[in-house]
């Protein structure tokens, strides 16, 4: 019982925290590295790693949670063998809530939750055969961030943020670790 104590406690501590907070609209800019969770077996090269990158806009209620719409660019993967080469390209489009959690007068964590519009696209080459295919699916995402305040309205964040991408009847993870910064207004 004593640990629901502790937990209810440090709960309403949190809220109590974020009482000061003013409501506002936010803009996040971060980059990073992706990685796809691909199945390279039987591949001669596989590279499952690029460069991404995301773009954030939301809104604090200045109590913690937060409403945020953004687009992650979530690189590319490639494979080949010795008779076809292949690449997969996914982007997304994101929707959800963010909760803020603060940590100490600078450090935070921020929890993040919603819907993603996942595109991933496959370009397959066989000789001179080459196939393209997309698929748009919706699926949930999910990321944590470890944030740093060097002001009242700019935050640096060290952020993980996963969504799974889908084509051909393939899904797999997609991952982007990225280093950014927020600013409020």
């Amino acid at each position: 019982m004593k640990k629901y104590a502790l937990v209810i406690a440090a709960a309403l501590a949190a809220g109590a925290a974020h009482a000061d907070e003013p409501a506002r609209a936010y803009l996040t800019l971060a980059g990073g590295s992706t990685h796809v969770n691909l199945d390279c077996t039987g591949a001669t090269s596989c590279d499952k790693t690029d460069t991404g990158g995301k773009i954030v806009g939301g809104y604090s209620f200045g109590n913690g949670f937060s409403l945020e719409a953004g687009y992650w660019g979530l690189g590319k993967a490639s494979g080949s063998d010795s008779a076809s080469s292949g690449t997969l390209k996914s982007s997304a489009f994101t929707i959800g809530g963010a909760y803020a959690l603060p940590l100490s007068n600078e450090w935070g964590m921020n929890l993040r939750l919603g819907a993603a519009q996942v595109k991933t696209k496959a370009d397959v080459r066989s000789g001179a055969i080459a196939v393209s295919t997309s698929e748009t699916k919706t699926k949930v995402y999910a990321g944590v961030g470890l944030t740093y305040a060097i002001s009242p309205a700019v935050k640096l964040e060290l952020g993980v943020d996963s969504t799974e991408g889908e084509v051909a009847g393939q899904k797999g993870t997609l991952r982007l670790i990225s280093v950014g910064a927020t600013f409020a207004f």
